[in-house]
């Protein structure tokens, strides 16, 4: 398997428990609403982590329409795979009744807490150390109750498949873009080899990511998905002065970089800090650290066309003869080079989708 293929198994795992249960109906002390067992839910859900000295959950608009639409889908993979629940933990589970139509009452939220406790997969969504917030949707369609409950947690596995876990500092804030900029040229972790089936893009945006927290900037975890092989990951920053720039630090052995021919891929004098510019539909575009000015995408399309003049114009002082025509040449060229630098990163293919998650 190809070092890309293994990459994006280990960015983009994403796990689904969907369980069926039979029970027959039984006479209720007291009709709920669905919003009302929601609430039950993620109240008891709560209590279950406070017993285990784990903090309370908020309860996020966001992800409580996000479970809603899952639930009301009957787990419909076209919604999951076409929102942010392909990148996030979900539990998810079904009860179907016989003998009419369900109705939920003041026992359900017990019931369904209770049951998830049970299976060791629920229960560990249920109890992540580093979930914050959470979203619950619960639908009733036919004969069926479906339950789905939404984490602001990735839903990523790193290269030996267990969970990534993002070290988040609540002190940490916004940097600037000269602060950003001078923190990652000085941080170490484009420094690391990319070591297939051991240290992978996920570990790169791991690493960065908790080395900002903990240096007090605010950092985001980026999945990238593209429209053929594996996906990606990197990381974002929302700067005070620039908006949100994208920063790739993954180390030598997966991005090739070229000036005309392939560079050696061993060139350790190569700095792999690199501002991302991502836009789906779009080439996954790379430009040095050192040599961005501008963070939008049309910045990168500009940069990419002056490359192919420079590779024109460098093509063209290869086959002139003219001394003073040489001199010219050779002049504009050397120009440009110092703006554009000694290599360009190739591309990494088109994006289709991403998530930016903070």
């Amino acid at each position: 398997m190809s070092q890309r293929a293994i990459s994006g198994i280990a960015c983009l795992v994403v796990i689904v428990v969907s369980l069926v249960l039979l029970s027959s109906c039984v006479t209720p002390s007291a009709i709920l609403t669905v919003a009302e067992v929601e609430g039950e839910i993620y109240r008891q859900v709560n209590e279950e982590r406070q017993k285990v000295g784990l903090t309370d959950l908020d309860r996020d608009p966001a992800l409580d329409e996000l479970a809603r639409q899952y639930s009301a889908s009957e787990f419909s993979k076209a919604v999951e795979q076409s929102s942010e629940l392909v990148y996030l933990l979900c539990n998810s589970w079904r009860v179907t009744y016989s003998g009419g139509a369900p109705k939920v009452h003041e026992e359900t939220a017990r019931e369904q807490v209770d049951y998830c406790l049970e299976n060791n997969d629920l229960r560990q969504a249920m109890l992540r150390s580093d979930a914050r917030a959470t979203g619950l949707g619960v639908a009733i369609v036919g004969d069926t109750v479906y339950y789905a409950q939404v984490f602001d947690v990735l839903n990523v596995a790193d290269e030996h498949g267990d969970p990534v876990r993002l070290y988040e500092n609540a002190q940490s804030r916004d940097p600037s873009w000269e602060q950003l900029r001078g923190f990652v040229l000085n941080d170490d972790t484009d420094e690391q080899p990319y070591i297939l089936n051991s240290f992978v893009c996920t570990s790169f945006a791991t690493m960065l990511h908790d080395s900002a927290e903990a240096a007090g900037i605010r950092a985001a975890y980026v999945s990238v998905d593209f429209g053929d092989g594996p996906g990606h990951a990197l990381n974002a920053f929302n700067t005070t002065d620039q908006g949100l720039v994208y920063i790739d630090s993954t180390g030598q052995g997966l991005n090739t970089a070229t000036s005309g021919m392939t560079l050696d891929g061993q060139d350790t004098t190569m700095d792999y800090d690199k501002v991302a510019y991502v836009a789906i539909g779009n080439e996954y575009g790379l430009i040095s650290l050192d040599r961005a000015s501008a963070f939008d995408y049309e910045f990168y399309e500009q940069w990419r066309q002056q490359w192919e003049d420079y590779k024109a114009k460098a093509r063209i002082y290869e086959q002139t003869s003219d001394p003073a025509e040489l001199r010219t040449l050779r002049e504009e060229l050397e120009a440009q080079a110092s703006i554009l630098g000694k290599y360009r990163w190739d591309p990494m293919g088109t994006v289709t989708n991403f998530y930016v998650h903070w």
